[in-house]
């Protein structure tokens, strides 16, 4: 995978500008690899019917 000696490598103007965006946005998204985790959902206290203490 190397390239052969003498030959130069041919970039374009904007080369190095374009490759910052390119990492910038890949660095800012999720993970594409793995599915999302869910978030656990909190139980709510039931309340008593006739929660008041009588005697």
């Amino acid at each position: 995978m190397t390239q052969p000696q003498g030959k130069e490598i041919e970039l374009h103007d904007d080369a190095m500008e374009r490759f910052k965006r390119a990492v910038d946005v890949v660095s800012k998204s999720p993970p594409q690899h793995r599915p999302p985790k869910k978030k656990a959902r909190k139980l709510a206290k039931k309340s008593k019917k006739g929660d008041g203490r009588h005697s």
